[in-house]
């Protein structure tokens, strides 16, 4: 048995948990704001360099190309692209500032508009029952950055064709659904082949921000992430439907 010290004890009971959760989410974005840059200022242009040089070598080995070279250069060319596409999706992520300043919703359709056109592209339905001022802006960055981890999985894990995205505001609370049609898994907590979903990083969040994530799948049933938030009593939001297909 421990026994606490009494100026941590003390400390303890001056920090408001709420507060320290928000104190914590803060620090997770600066973070990963932090890393994006290094993301653009390291690896990308190292990337650009190397596609640059391989396009140069390329123009100097014009037509005079050993039996499988040309092959070679287009797999490399086209690995260099993605590689580079995915650094610059990383960069451009919405960050605390822009959702605040444009809204949750705007910066949600925005991924989908991105997922539905980029290199591979995904059948995705929005369908969206709230307000903008009917999400708590601490909770904004939350269910932005949920979906984002769950529309990872479904494209990199799930190999799904399909995301349905769900997010609604009433009287009980604020809930974000996310399903996919995709291959489906064990739903087990401790499974050691989830470590790569990214399923602990969003019950952390959802649970600092005060909410509770769930997760339903079953092999060949593809995926179902729930993420919801209770309200104060007594709230009651107004609601709208706005879906985007």
């Amino acid at each position: 048995m421990t026994t606490q010290h009494p100026i941590h004890a003390k400390l303890d009971g001056m920090i408001d948990p709420e507060e320290r959760d928000r104190a914590i989410h803060r620090l997770l974005e600066e973070e990963r704001q932090r890393m994006a840059a290094d993301l653009h200022d390291g690896i990308g242009q190292t990337l650009s360099a190397m596609k640059l040089a391989v396009g140069r070598l390329r123009q100097l080995r014009e037509g005079r190309f050993m039996e499988g070279e040309d092959a070679i250069f287009d797999y490399l060319a086209e690995r260099l692209s993605e590689a580079m596409n995915e650094v610059r999706r990383i960069c451009l992520d919405p960050r605390p500032a822009q959702i605040n300043d444009q809204g949750v919703i705007n910066a949600i359709s925005g991924l989908c508009h991105e997922l539905c056109h980029g290199l591979n592209p995904l059948d995705v339905s929005l369908t969206v029952r709230a307000h903008e001022n009917d999400i708590p802006l601490p909770l904004k960055v939350a269910v932005f950055r949920i979906l984002q981890e769950a529309c990872c999985n479904a494209c990199k894990h799930s190999r799904a064709s399909h995301l349905s995205i769900l997010l609604e505001a009433d009287a009980e609370g604020i809930r974000l659904t996310v399903a996919d049609d995709g291959v489906g898994f064990t739903a087990s907590p401790v499974s050691p082949s989830q470590r790569g979903f990214g399923l602990g990083s969003m019950r952390r969040r959802a649970a600092m921000t005060g909410g509770n994530l769930s997760v339903r799948s079953r092999p060949g049933q593809g995926t179902r992430v729930i993420a919801d938030w209770q309200l104060e009593e007594g709230a009651n939001p107004p609601a709208i439907d706005h879906t985007d297909a």
